[in-house]
């Protein structure tokens, strides 16, 4: 019982790290865009555009499967979500499904690859 206390742990650390990680990319790319960096950082700027490429990439996905869960939930009306586990795409994001989108796009932007399980785990279990 103890191991599952551990990985939720260690996921929530995960998400902790890779959203100031990410945030402070964002800060990077827009500072560099206002001021010249000096040629010692340039190679770090280019780290950090690969980085915020892929995180955009799995927020993208992020917004398909959210999109394709919701139309599942309209055509099938009648399936219980009561009997789904508690994830992301269940209990924490809006009924409007334009606003669920930006919300677990953006939530997959910041946390990244563990943010994208959460949605795929819950997109498989409908």
């Amino acid at each position: 019982m103890q191991d599952v206390s551990e990985k939720s742990a260690a996921s929530s650390r995960v998400k902790i790290v890779s959203t100031v990680l990410i945030f402070s990319a964002v800060i990077l790319w827009v500072g560099h865009a206002v001021v010249a960096f000096p040629t010692f950082l340039e190679s770090m700027f280019s780290v950090t555009q690969v980085v915020l490429l892929i995180h955009a990439v799995e927020g993208a996905i992020a917004a398909i499967l959210i999109f394709l869960y919701r139309q599942r939930l309209k055509a099938n009306p009648e399936s219980n979500l009561s009997e789904q586990p508690k994830s992301l795409l269940t209990e924490h994001l809006p009924n409007n499904t334009p606003l669920a989108i930006v919300k677990g796009s953006l939530y997959t932007f910041f946390v990244g690859t563990v943010g994208l399980l959460e949605i795929i785990k819950a997109y498989r279990s409908l």
